[in-house]
């Protein structure tokens, strides 16, 4: 599976997004992370180190229970195929 657009329902600021579990979501921006007005604010907060945007997450949300974002499924090797780190 590849990464697919989303646009955020809040500002429409464009991500890449791939969903490999319902804990796990890989996010990359398409243009820089401040275009996000929330995330913005966040960076202007004296000391605020978390950066993220409620509204990206409801928007990625929707789109798994919509099936416009389905979950990855990774091919994992067995047996002999199994790397070996020594």
């Amino acid at each position: 599976m590849t990464m697919r657009p989303l646009d955020c329902e809040l500002c429409g600021q464009r991500v890449l997004i791939e969903k490999f579990s319902p804990a796990h979501t890989s996010v990359q921006w398409v243009g820089a992370a401040s275009r996000c007005p929330v995330i913005a604010a966040q960076s202007r907060g004296v000391g605020h180190q978390e950066r993220g945007c409620e509204a990206l997450h409801r928007t990625i949300d929707r789109a798994v229970r919509a099936h416009a974002l389905p979950e990855s499924r990774i091919e994992l090797p067995v047996g002999d195929a199994i790397p070996r780190l020594h």
